[in-house]
């Protein structure tokens, strides 16, 4: 089991493995710790890009599987790595031990909205064994966060063209991008810069 942070927020998924806990974020970038346990992967458990956003991975202990494009391999720690805005990637961790890393997304974005709100359906039993919500809140999603992510394997234009259309079905039936009761917005990391305490 991965230890919560006990500084900064943190947010896990018990659909993937995922926990997350925010270190910072401002309007250039967002640093979290992340962490996967033995058999965890990412959301979706497939490739995916980040079209707007630089992506860098260290391993600070663990073995951390690695696909970025179509090269394979295995992350031990002290290894960073980047990946560049819109290529596909995806991690997992097929080994007993849990992997400890810290990710920095550049610029920052919504990114943390988007994991607040598949991480708290997760927690609350509304999505699959790869951690997806059902096709509507999915189209929700991806309409309101395609700067943070998109499949990999899917022409983005296909994606996008599907999200527009479907979306406004999803808000109709009550799905939101985002839901309050996921929010870490009460720690002072992110409040909006200009609301900070001194």
């Amino acid at each position: 089991m991965i230890p919560p942070s006990t500084t900064r927020p943190t947010i896990a998924n018990p659909a993937t493995g995922e926990r997350i806990a925010f270190r910072d974020r401002t309007e250039s970038a967002l640093r979290f710790e992340y962490a996967l346990e033995p058999g965890g992967f990412a959301v979706g458990k497939v490739d995916h890009v980040h079209p707007e956003q630089d992506e860098r991975i260290s391993v600070e202990s663990g073995t951390l599987g690695v696909r970025i494009e179509d090269d394979e391999w295995t992350a031990t720690p002290g290894t960073s790595f980047g990946v560049p805005a819109g290529t596909g990637h995806t991690i997992w961790n097929d080994a007993d031990d849990p992997v400890q890393t810290v990710i920095e997304l550049r610029p920052a974005l919504e990114t943390h909205r988007l994991f607040e709100t598949l991480f708290g359906l997760a927690r609350e039993g509304k999505t699959n064994d790869w951690g997806l919500p059902g096709p509507l809140q999915l189209a929700v999603l991806a309409d309101a966060y395609r700067e943070e992510f998109a499949l990999a394997r899917v022409p983005r234009s296909l994606q996008r063209g599907i999200a527009t259309a479907t979306a406004p079905v999803g808000r109709l039936a009550g799905y939101r991008a985002r839901y309050d009761r996921f929010s870490a917005d009460a720690d002072p990391v992110f409040a909006d810069p200009a609301e900070r305490d001194p």
